[in-house]
């Protein structure tokens, strides 16, 4: 019931009392302001994010680095060795399984891509169709007790991904899409959830700092990344998207 309450007086707030739904304009907006403000997101040029990574049938640490433009790379380590890395460097995707480097496939580098796309480790939800991607508003979704605003988001590509936004807090708590969770494993498409908690604010840009993936067909958690620290516009070196 307070939950409820809160949030029809939250929407009313947001949208000066009017009677009519909430434009997809109006929730870009909340939602950047939610998340830290347009100056405060756009002012994050990199990013450096030490994670712990649980799969049913193996625990690793990451090092993900992230920056604008659009490239991104992550290192992933276990037992304090690194074992696999793949990176982006705007155009074309890489792996490197702890022997040798190559190309990744079109649908591996498309996963690559859409990951430093997406709002909420890069960019604002409000840089999205700027960046040549189109966000649309579907039908409200009741999930767990909250209901939902959804975004369909077209990636440029046209991939397509469903972005669920909290009434309450305007946070993208929830993502789903038809996908593979690790293509380059395994490329069958199954429908996963991705859900975000524990948010926490860095240099005043909220971030969360626990994801799960959770395919919907089945109810099984396919993995968890439980962040360790996130790094700001730290100093990274260019050349880590280039080579290993």
């Amino acid at each position: 019931m307070l939950r409820t309450a809160l949030t029809i007086a939250s929407v009313l707030a947001f949208a000066g009392c009017k009677v009519g739904p909430v434009t997809v304009e109006e929730i870009i907006e909340r939602n950047t302001k939610a998340m830290g403000g347009r100056a405060a997101i756009e002012a994050v040029q990199g990013v450096e994010v030490s994670l712990h990574i649980k799969d049913p049938g193996f625990e690793v640490d990451g090092v993900y680095h992230a920056a604008r433009p659009g490239r991104m790379r992550i290192d992933i380590i276990a037992n304090g060795k690194p074992v696999f890395v793949e990176r982006f460097d705007g155009e074309k995707g890489w792996q490197w399984n702890g022997k040798e480097e190559k190309e990744e496939g079109a649908i591996p580098t498309a996963a690559l891509r859409h990951g430093v796309e997406l709002p909420g480790n890069l960019f604002g939800l409000h840089e999205m169709q700027k960046r040549g991607h189109r966000v649309e508003l579907g039908e409200r979704q009741q999930i767990d007790g909250v209901d939902y605003y959804v975004l369909r988001a077209r990636f440029a590509d046209g991939c397509e991904t469903s972005l669920f936004v909290d009434p309450l807090t305007w946070r993208i708590n929830r993502r789903r899409d038809v996908r593979a969770l690790h293509p380059d494993v395994d490329p069958t498409p199954t429908t996963i959830e991705s859900r975000k908690s524990d948010w926490r604010t860095v240099d005043g840009v909220w971030f969360a700092f626990a994801i799960e993936d959770v395919d919907l067909k089945t109810g099984k958690v396919l993995e968890t990344a439980q962040i360790k620290d996130i790094k700001v516009n730290p100093t990274i070196d260019p050349s880590i998207f280039e080579k290993l």
